[in-house]
């Protein structure tokens, strides 16, 4: 008996020790992917972080040697004005020695180590970029490289965002040198200095990056470890406990590496706002100096430092082309002010009448230690070392550096919501994973794959597929020949035919994708788009000329279209009639998580890489997602073609009689599909594309709206589908009449334009902002497009597939002939009345709808 029970005890033994056995390795599973997911979602965030400190490092960096840059051709334009030619120019050496050392002087302040004066190198060149005096004499007689001297042949080298140029590693700086009284350019002044400086910047930032990551991520697995500890993973866990377990789950880890993101951004927030306020102070100092010298020059020559004729007007050109100063004030020994200029004015308190003007009376700066630089004025004539004759004080704008930075914290907040969207993305996947790996479910249970299945899919295919979306026209202009032009077309021409070829074929092969559907199932099309799209995008990296180039996005296209109708095809095979509209959002909102997250890091990669080997990475995400779709979907995959008579209504259900072998000409003129399609789908396109994409840009482009707030404008409309749709959807998809959601999107549209229309002249950045959100809204129920088509008869006897198909080819005129209507309408009507007309026009098209549908 004594054996028997000890039998029973040991076998209990065994049986606890397996079950904490497996519950250890369901622990270990989930904690290795999220240390991945971690892992990728820091990653991610640097990436995206450092190429846009990247950016404005350069900015900062180019600011700084522009105002030495500046006092140079100040220099030459003043001998110019009297008589000098710069052809044949006495004391030249002696200005580019001095300008030399003033840029060495200015980067040895900033603590950059390796910088000497072999590191920057200063031209002097006629208007062509022919080389006429440098710093580097072996060049003299020489010229810039092309790049550089193209800007300076068509005379638009006269801004600083316009005039720095990198080529192979150096930035040139380029400044036009005028004639006083002709007004033509007679040279240019180039300064040119390595990228190594601001990777140099960038290297430092980097190590202490390393460091706080080792920290976030330590910090970050600690407090995982110690929450999977804690839960109750036991065998035979109830449904409900298991749905609560996953939602615990995913809250937890989302939560940690949310923080963690936000402590590594802020991190590189407030490291760029210490470098953002010291390079302005320094580049404040390198001005106030070459003023300090400028004005004890004249001193020097016997000038009365209350003789200084339109010393005035000097400080006030200064402070013109100095935004980030507030003022600059000159005085005497006794620190009485005697020339002050401001962004508002100007002020000589020497001179009586000026002395009397509005200007004079009211300005007045307001010292702060630490924005304020003062300089003291020698006046070497009096004695040898120089007698004190007064202070230049320059005053650094407060306002200038908190908006300044309050936009650079506007980038970093962009930064971090992207990377959001990609670790959420990442998020669903694991939550995806999670059954398999605390639940013991029956074999013939698991091969009923869900149509969320596809959103991760969706994501990373529209992740490598829109990696190059930002650039394909700019690296069409690398590829094109001139002395060999395609088809004898202009560059212009040229340079938009990748976007028109690879749309072309997305429009044939969503046709032949619909039909490939519904005869062998969603999985060949997929797998074979996702093939011929990877294998494009390294053809067009390794494409030679503009031709191949062509050929090589013309299979991208056929690919896209492919994958993209098969996706759907996915949906349409595992969802029934009441969650067809959510399996559509869910696949929407992976593919605009995709776009989004693939769109910012391919242009940020091009920044660093070049654009070609962006292609290259691009086509290997694509690719991979071969090899993801056959092992993760592997069951889905192997029941390609599910019997849709049991997750649609059967042919019988159907009140209205049609024939069994419809054509597509007879499907696309039978009422309701008509009617969606002429009074619904195309007005609904043209509205989105015409007024987003085409019109919005351009309008706050015009009020003033910088390039990355209008970015961030329209990731408005993309937040929408991806996180607005699934649950408006889930919503929608209980409701038996589809239509009257479908009225409702249209009414949101037409709103959206009459928004803009009445609140335009109030604000116009927020009435955009406003009607791009409710465009938004409009998009999260076009899902239910799809489930409306679906529902018809004459759909099922069509088939699904080819029916959806037929419909997005056709829609696509809408997006097509969207930019053409809105730009006939505004040079025809203007822009007031064609904005008003486009609103009752698409109003007009909705109550047809709703009485002819």
């Amino acid at each position: 008996m004594e054996g028997f029970i000890l039998g029973l005890d040991l076998n209990r033994q065994a049986g606890c020790s397996m079950t904490q056995l497996k519950k250890n390795r369901s622990r270990i599973r989930l904690l290795s992917g999220a240390f991945v997911m971690l892992v990728l979602a820091l990653g991610f965030n640097i990436l995206l972080t450092f190429a846009t400190l990247e950016k404005l490092y350069v900015k900062t960096f180019i600011a700084k040697n522009n105002v030495v840059a500046q006092d140079l051709r100040h220099n030459l334009e003043t001998a110019v004005r009297f008589g000098k030619s710069v052809d044949n120019f006495i004391g030249m050496d002696k200005l580019i020695q001095d300008t030399l050392q003033h840029l060495a002087a200015e980067q040895s302040n900033t603590g950059k180590s390796g910088t000497n004066k072999s590191d920057i190198f200063v031209f002097i060149t006629d208007p062509d970029g022919h080389i006429l005096y440098s710093s580097n004499t072996q060049v003299v007689g020489t010229d810039l490289p092309e790049p550089v001297r193209q800007p300076m042949i068509k005379g638009t080298n006269t801004t600083e965002e316009n005039n720095a140029i990198k080529y192979k590693g150096v930035y040139y700086l380029s400044l036009p040198v005028i004639q006083f009284f002709s007004k033509k350019q007679v040279a240019s002044v180039t300064v040119a200095f390595s990228q190594k400086h601001v990777k140099s910047m960038l290297r430092t930032i980097a190590m202490k990056n390393i460091d706080l990551i080792a920290v976030v991520l330590c910090s970050a697995m600690g407090l995982l470890f110690i929450y999977l500890r804690s839960l109750n993973l036991e065998r035979g866990t109830s449904k409900k406990t298991l749905g609560q377990i996953k939602f615990k789950i995913s809250a937890v880890f989302f939560i940690v590496i949310c923080l963690a993101q936000i402590t590594l951004s802020l991190f590189n927030l407030f490291e760029f706002r210490n470098h953002f306020v010291d390079a302005f102070t320094q580049k404040s100092i390198v001005m106030s100096k070459l003023l300090k010298q400028d004005i004890e020059y004249l001193l020097a020559k016997g000038l009365n430092i209350r003789r200084l004729i339109k010393m005035d007007e000097k400080l006030a050109d200064v402070i013109a082309a100095s935004p980030e100063l507030e003022g600059i004030t000159i005085s005497d020994d006794k620190s009485k002010p005697l020339y002050m200029a401001t962004q508002h004015g100007m002020c000589n308190r020497t001179n009586a009448k000026k002395n009397q003007s509005a200007d004079c009376k009211t300005m007045f700066l307001k010292s702060a230690p630490q924005y304020t630089i003062t300089q003291n004025l020698f006046d070497t004539q009096r004695s040898k070392t120089g007698a004190l004759a007064g202070k230049l004080t320059i005053h650094i704008s407060k306002d200038f550096l908190l908006s300044k930075i309050q936009s650079i914290a506007l980038d970093s907040i962009t930064v971090l919501g992207v990377s959001i969207f990609f670790f959420v993305e990442l998020l669903i996947l694991e939550l995806q994973l999670i059954d398999r790996r605390i639940t013991q479910t029956p074999r013939a249970q698991k091969k009923q794959v869900h149509y969320t299945a596809i959103r991760p899919v969706a994501f990373m295919f529209f992740f490598g597929i829109d990696t190059c979306i930002s650039f394909l026209p700019l690296h069409m202009a690398t590829l094109y020949n001139p002395s060999h032009p395609l088809l004898g077309l202009s560059k212009n021409i040229i340079m938009g035919l990748p976007i028109s070829i690879q749309m072309l074929f997305t429009a044939i092969s969503l046709l032949i994708s619909g039909v490939w559907c519904d005869k062998r199932g969603w999985a060949e099309p997929f797998l074979v788009g996702l093939f011929l799209s990877g294998s494009g995008f390294i053809f067009a990296w390794l494409a030679p000329s503009s031709l191949f180039f062509l050929i090589a996005l013309g299979l991208v296209g056929m690919g896209y279209g492919l994958s993209l109708m098969a996706a759907q095809g996915f949906i349409i095979a595992h969802t029934t009639a009441k969650n067809s509209a959510q399996g559509m959002a869910q696949l929407w909102a992976g593919v605009y998580a995709g776009s989004i997250c693939g769109g910012a890091t391919g242009a940020m990669l091009a920044d660093r890489i070049g654009y070609a080997p962006v292609f290259l990475v691009g086509g290997t995400i694509v690719l991979m997602m071969i090899v993801y779709t056959f092992f993760i979907m592997k069951d889905a995959v192997m029941c390609p073609k599910p019997q849709l008579q049991t997750t649609r209504p059967a042919l019988a259900e159907q009140t209205r009689p049609s024939s069994r072998h419809p054509s597509i000409f007879s499907f696309l003129f039978t009422r309701k599909i008509f009617t969606l399609v002429v009074f619904y789908g195309l007005p609904w396109y043209i509205v989105l594309i015409g007024f987003m994409n085409y019109y919005s840009p351009i309008y706050l482009k015009e009020i003033g709206v910088s390039q990355s707030n209008i970015g961030r404008i329209f990731m408005i409309y993309g937040i929408c589908l991806m996180y607005i749709s699934p649950h408006l959807s889930r919503l929608v998809g209980r409701a038996k009449d589809k239509k009257q959601y479908l009225v409702i999107g249209s009414f949101i549209g037409s709103l959206s334009i009459a928004n803009f229309y009445f609140f335009k002249d109030v604000s116009g950045i927020v009435s955009v902002t406003v009607s791009i959100f409710l465009l938004g809204l409009s998009a999260c129920l076009i899902p239910v497009r799809s489930a409306y088509v679906l529902d018809f008869q004459i759909t099922q006897q069509l088939g699904g597939g080819k029916a959806i198909g037929v419909l997005n080819a056709v829609l696509r005129l809408g997006q097509v002939t969207g930019p053409i209507l809105f730009g006939w309408l505004f040079i025809t009507l203007g822009s007031d009345s064609g904005i008003a007309v486009t609103a009752a026009a698409y109003l007009i098209f909705t109550l047809i709808f709703i009485f002819l549908g």
